[in-house]
């Protein structure tokens, strides 16, 4: 058995994951370059899906923070694909909206993001595909988990 010592000597798992992500999102920006947007590829997808998903809710989603949050939907704004529209119960809440300018790029972002994530699973069978994800599954439980124990 292998230590946890061990693997950090390799490569801390935070520092891996974080250079996949990026080599996932470069080859998700090379094939929307024809969008006038270069990132929030993501926030974009949740908010069609999201069905008046609220600011603080796609932070949640996100797992970010709330100004982090305004600087994504302030930046998608700008460029016409996301609206704030006052919720009709609690006008001090904003529910987000994609605009049509969005909802007629949705399929290019959908395939984009089939597209990365097959390259990134190329040559796995099914199984190591279910396994990777319960493995991503369970790391992040166990440091959901370590977070709010270090917290007490």
């Amino acid at each position: 058995m292998v230590s946890s010592s061990e693997f950090f000597l390799k490569e801390p798992i935070g520092r891996r994951l974080d250079k996949i992500a990026k080599l996932f999102l470069g080859n998700l920006q090379s094939s929307l370059t024809h969008l006038d947007i270069e990132r929030s590829f993501y926030p974009l997808y949740l908010i069609d899906a999201g069905n008046g998903l609220t600011q603080q809710e796609l932070a949640g989603k996100l797992n970010c923070d709330k100004v982090q949050v305004v600087r994504i939907i302030d930046y998608l704004s700008l460029n016409g694909y996301v609206e704030r529209v006052t919720n009709k119960v609690d006008r001090r809440k904003y529910e987000l909206a994609i605009t049509e300018k969005a909802r007629l790029i949705m399929p290019d972002i959908q395939k984009a993001f089939q597209q990365a994530t097959s390259a990134a699973l190329a040559g796995l069978s099914e199984n190591q595909i279910n396994e990777f994800y319960a493995v991503l599954e369970t790391i992040e439980t166990n440091l959901i988990t370590h977070k709010s124990q270090s917290a007490k």
